[in-house]
């Protein structure tokens, strides 16, 4: 009786799969009217040499000017710090060292471009043409039943970077409620968006690094 019931519910799961065409037409829609966005985020970090995992809370913000992604991650304490990026230049401020990391990312700026967008403003097309694409079957996060995409990077640039990248889009949506990506070296980032808002009206402030004065400037490429 209890081996019935399981291979009912591993069915019933699996009949309300929607087709991955169904779900890449939302997106596309979605991302052809995507201009900024503005949510929470838990990001889960896994080192695999390590066996070991970090977690933190943030407030995500971003927009889409000019063909140039602009982003601003805020996240929260005990380890706070704020990511700034502005197309290609990437600065992260670290309040508790007063010190601010410059990055050009150039080399990656398509790239980088992808991650942020990713599931809510990158179109169907782009996405087939950066990755594979195939079903992963259906899963619930956070009581809501959500298909999983994989993505897999056709190029070799961006397989040195990740090896899979990972959405879960809830049934009837257009975004991902969770994104994992994972790396060559095994290690993984697994983020669970909430209260996520398309296309708000947002102040030219919300999207400005503000550091105090006498902050120290770190060029680590350099």
């Amino acid at each position: 009786m209890k081996l019935y019931l399981s291979i009912l519910a591993l069915f019933s799961v699996y009949a309300h799969a929607e087709a991955l065409p169904d779900v890449l037409a939302r997106m596309d829609k979605s991302a052809q009217t995507f201009h900024s966005l503005t949510g929470k985020m838990h990001r889960l970090q896994y080192t695999a040499v390590l066996g070991e995992s970090s977690v933190m809370d943030g407030v995500l913000r971003l927009k889409r000017m000019n063909k140039t992604t602009m982003g601003v991650v805020e996240f929260q304490p005990p380890d706070p710090r704020t990511v700034f990026i502005d197309g290609k230049n990437i600065q992260i401020y670290y309040p508790k060292a007063n010190t601010v990391e410059f990055y050009d990312a150039s080399k990656y700026v398509a790239n980088i471009d992808q991650f942020l967008l990713l599931g809510f403003g990158t179109t169907a097309a782009e996405l087939t043409k950066t990755y594979e694409t195939k079903l992963g079957g259906t899963e619930s996060v956070g009581g809501k039943m959500c298909t999983r995409i994989e993505l897999t990077p056709r190029t070799a640039q961006l397989k040195q970077l990740i090896s899979k990248i990972e959405l879960w889009i809830a049934e009837g949506d257009s975004t991902p409620v969770r994104e994992k990506v994972t790396e060559p070296s095994k290690n993984y980032e697994l983020v669970d968006y909430l209260d996520v808002q398309m296309n708000p009206s947002l102040p030219e402030s919300a999207f400005q690094l503000k550091v105090p004065a006498g902050v120290k400037k770190v060029y680590p490429q350099k």
